[in-house]
């Protein structure tokens, strides 16, 4: 095998860009020139990417839940992200998301439990995404037993 290069793009506009590669030439730190062999050397890259447009949170469903609940949420771009559920105390429950996400939209469970995997108690809890980028946003949910 051989080492894979990747080469960000971004597409701009509606159309569909054609990237064409040839003549590569690969250079390593010390000014060695390396064998390259292209592949496929036309890429079609589709601009038609379903990329959400801005951070969103949706409504927990199901609200009111037993056992579990769902919250969807949208990352315009790479980002660091945290969802975290509070009691009505303001008391970190626990952390069901906290890590960098790539732009995209994703789905996370709840089963009502804390961050030592012991079942909490009915009642109203919140729950807020915040992002690297300065997102902030907060919901409520009611868990039922």
């Amino acid at each position: 095998g051989g080492t894979l290069l990747l080469i960000p793009v971004t597409v701009v506009g509606a159309e569909e860009p054609k990237i064409s590669l040839s003549d590569v030439m690969i250079v390593n730190r010390v000014g060695h020139v390396l064998p390259a062999v292209l592949g496929d050397a036309t890429v079609t890259v589709s601009a038609k990417v379903d990329v959400p447009t801005s951070f969103s949170m949706s409504a927990a469903h199901p609200n009111p839940f037993n056992p579990t609940t769902t919250i969807s949420y949208e990352v315009p771009r790479q980002a660091h992200v945290s969802l975290i559920i509070y009691n009505m105390l303001g008391q970190e429950v626990v952390r069901i998301v906290d890590e960098v996400k790539p732009a995209g939209r994703y789905t996370v469970r709840w089963d009502g439990s804390n961050g030592r995997g012991q079942d909490v108690a009915s009642g109203i809890y919140l729950y807020r995404m915040t992002s690297s980028t300065g997102f902030s946003e907060s919901k409520r949910m009611t868990l039922l037993k």
